[in-house]
């Protein structure tokens, strides 16, 4: 009986899982780089109208008095600090008429404090986040 057909057809199935498994892991790069290209173009649709004055001062007031580029979150600030204090007593114990040997003790009492602060850029820190400085309650 010739088993070189069964050989072939699990090296096929390796391969078909191999390529199923870096389609998947790519999807996560594929679609960030879809996001960041709209992202970029909005970005460019605002300058190129506020630069080029097809948006007068009409269109300007109409849209809130400015067009600001899109509000990233993650600009924020934070500072965290954790105290630890740790202590541990130990004693022993001599025995009495009914015990014999001792009686070991042990004490541990921990105290953690932990302080943290974070603050988040204004939105009017979109369009220059290196001018901008965190203060709790934010200012730019």
């Amino acid at each position: 009986m010739n088993n070189k057909g069964q050989s072939i057809l699990s090296e096929y199935v390796m391969i078909f899982f191999v390529v199923i498994a870096a389609a998947t892991a790519m999807t996560v790069f594929v679609q960030r780089t879809l996001e960041a290209r709209v992202h970029d173009a909005k970005n460019y649709a605002i300058d190129s109208l506020t630069s080029s004055g097809a948006c007068d001062a009409n269109c300007i007031q109409a849209a809130g008095g400015s067009i600001n580029h899109e509000y990233e979150p993650y600009y924020t600030a934070s500072a965290a600090s954790v105290l630890q204090n740790q202590q541990e007593g130990t004693g022993l114990t001599p025995g009495n008429g009914q015990v014999t040997g001792t009686i070991y003790n042990k004490a541990t009492n921990e105290n953690t404090s932990t302080m943290g602060i974070s603050c988040q850029l204004p939105a009017e820190c979109t369009n220059n986040p290196t001018g901008c400085e965190c203060q709790c309650p934010s200012t730019c």
